[in-house]
């Protein structure tokens, strides 16, 4: 934050003032032309009086009810706090919490300026403006190192990244000859420094009070001063893009961002000049970038149709819950979207309908996510690359996308479209949970427990389950879900919606019996802006990134609950599928 009033202050401002003997009139039309909510009065001097203002005017105007040509600006006049150009801006700020404006005097109290709230917004949007321009700049670095240790598949190469960090962290050795070489010119200042320091001493000291083992950092957490670091690294690669400029020149220019990056971190002031410089370097990263994404991930990626009837439902195919026969896929990740949720959750829906199509690269346009989340997106998303950036903690839109396994990997501002990749860790991630779930699940006395499904990446799976009790089928599945869930869940669609509500509402009359029956809670879900509906019992704060103990975990819950959950609910669906 800015310390002082002057900071604050428009750097050229006309002063309209107004005057004692004035008729309210004059005052109200100077008001209106010049697009005013208030004028300060001056007398002969520039001396200030006070402050007239529409509130004011009409409450005058109200008390004395007369004509505005007969009542006087000294009639209507208020008091005003007013600040010197050295205050601290806490002072003028709390006075705006009592007033539009606040005058800013000299010494003998004569007017040199007027500060408004929509001053104080202008400065503090410029402010935010200048951060994100440094953080575009980041992370539009981070997107060209990350590309230039991409593998087989399109995705960065975490070792091979890793290592790339690893050589550009400083080392034990380095600091410890730093050191060395300290203590060595202390001693020689001080004339006692002996033929031949002793090392081990020097190592001793430097281990009790000076040594930190070193940590490598993951790339999201490094800083600018690092990523220019690993971009130097990796030029060679990306030096044709830029017609040949030398790294000296471009090193320039970064370093300049960094400082200026620095300032604004710690809340110290960025001139027009210095803003200047952010808006170039950002604007420079980015028109090089667009060559490089037309030669790869763009070229490479399907544009996938999307149709009103796929918006509506996230269902691919019906379910065969209450019908005979499988159809070959049904995605059962059909949900309502809270009021409360983020307006990208369907986007997060509708990509993880997208996972197990053997479709890793989707380009999209802003229009058609548009048309996904059935809003419109924020005028940042049109202006700013680190929108989209791929950020798990401060970004909202991110967090949805990258919770159900994609990512952004390339976006082209001026075509406005964006390429989401598929996280291949989290795709064999799921085939190798759900395949050791399996025999878990067909070890379980008195259930036959049949796949029903090939979990091809998917994050779900379905299960088709009989007994000797029961030996109709009844098809459950288990999933992730959104917000750091899994569930195992009767999916109800028999591919018409008034046959499915009326199966859960019959099933839901015997709610409060196959709940005793569990001994477990359940989420009951009609879906009704869906076409299916379901009936799940969830196990939070999970996901398919857990740690291996907390999916085998996971698994053990899944074996456990799965008969329980059938016995159940078995004899319940069948009176309510009954027609």
């Amino acid at each position: 934050m800015a310390s002082i009033v002057q900071n604050l202050r428009p750097e050229s401002q006309t002063l309209v003032t107004a005057k004692e003997e004035m008729t309210i009139q004059e005052a109200l039309k100077l008001m209106i032309e010049h697009d005013f909510s208030q004028l300060p009065v001056v007398d002969d001097d520039f001396k200030l009086r006070g402050l007239v203002t529409s509130d004011s005017i009409l409450r005058t105007v109200s008390y004395f009810k007369s004509t505005l040509d007969k009542i006087k600006v000294s009639h209507a006049i208020n008091t005003v706090k007013t600040c010197r150009e050295d205050d601290e801006l806490s002072e003028l700020l709390n006075g705006l919490k009592d007033s539009s404006a606040i005058p800013i005097v000299d010494k003998s109290g004569k007017l040199i300026a007027i500060v408004t709230n929509y001053d104080t917004t202008e400065y503090y949007r410029q402010r935010a403006e200048d951060m994100m321009l440094a953080e575009e700049i980041e992370t539009t670095l981070r997107d060209y190192i990350e590309s230039a240790y991409k593998n087989d598949q399109g995705e960065p190469d975490q070792e091979a990244l890793q290592s790339a960090i690893e050589d550009i962290t400083p080392s034990g050795n380095e600091l410890r000859n730093k050191f060395k070489q300290a203590v060595c010119k202390y001693l020689d200042l001080a004339g006692q420094m002996p033929p031949s320091p002793n090392q081990s001493f020097i190592d001793a000291v430097f281990m009790q009070h000076l040594y930190k083992p070193i940590t490598i950092q993951p790339i999201e957490k490094l800083t600018l001063f690092d990523y220019i670091q690993l971009f130097k690294n990796v030029w060679d690669r990306y030096q044709t893009a830029f017609n040949g400029l030398e790294w000296e020149m471009i090193n320039k220019v970064l370093d300049e961002v960094r400082q200026i990056r620095n300032a604004i971190a710690h809340f110290r002031e960025v001139s027009p000049n210095q803003r200047k410089q952010l808006k170039f370097c950002s604007s420079l990263l980015d028109r090089h970038r667009f060559i490089l994404e037309e030669e790869a991930s763009l070229s490479n990626a399907i544009a996938p149709a999307i149709d009103d009837e796929q918006l509506s439902s996230v269902i691919v195919e019906a379910s065969p819950h209450a019908t005979e026969g499988l159809q070959e896929e049904f995605p059962p990740i059909d949900e309502e979207i809270g009021l409360n949720e983020s307006r990208y959750a369907p986007l997060a829906i509708w990509l993880q309908t997208q996972t197990g199509t053997h479709q890793k690269n989707l380009l999209l346009s802003f229009e058609q996510i548009e048309k996904i989340i059935d809003d419109k997106l924020p005028p940042s998303a049109r202006q700013h690359r680190t929108w989209w950036a791929n950020d798990s903690v401060s970004h909202t839109q991110s967090q949805q996308w990258i919770e159900v396994g994609w990512r952004v990997s390339s976006v082209n501002m001026r075509e406005e479209r964006v390429v989401f990749s598929l996280m291949g860790d989290r795709q064999s991630a799921y085939i190798t949970f759900f395949n050791e779930l399996q025999p878990k699940l067909q070890d379980i006395d008195g259930l036959t427990v049949k796949l029903a499904n090939n979990p091809q990446g998917q994050s779900w799976i379905c299960f088709e389950i009989s007994s000797a009790e029961h030996p109709e089928k009844t098809w459950l599945n288990f999933a992730f879900a959104r917000k750091s869930r899994f569930r195992l869940e009767l999916y109800i669609d028999s591919g018409e919606r008034e046959r499915n509500k009326y199966v859960f509402d019959k099933l839901h009359t015997y709610k409060a019996e196959i709940e005793s029956n569990l001994g477990e809670h359940l989420s009951w879900e009609r879906l009704e802006s869906r076409r299916a509906s379901r009936v799940a019992l969830y196990r939070e704060n999970v996901s398919i990134t857990n740690e291996s103990e907390a999916l085998m975990d996971l698994r053990n819950w899944a074996a456990k609950m799965l008969p329980q959950f059938y016995r159940a609910i078995v004899v319940h669906l069948k009176i309510a599928t009954e027609i």
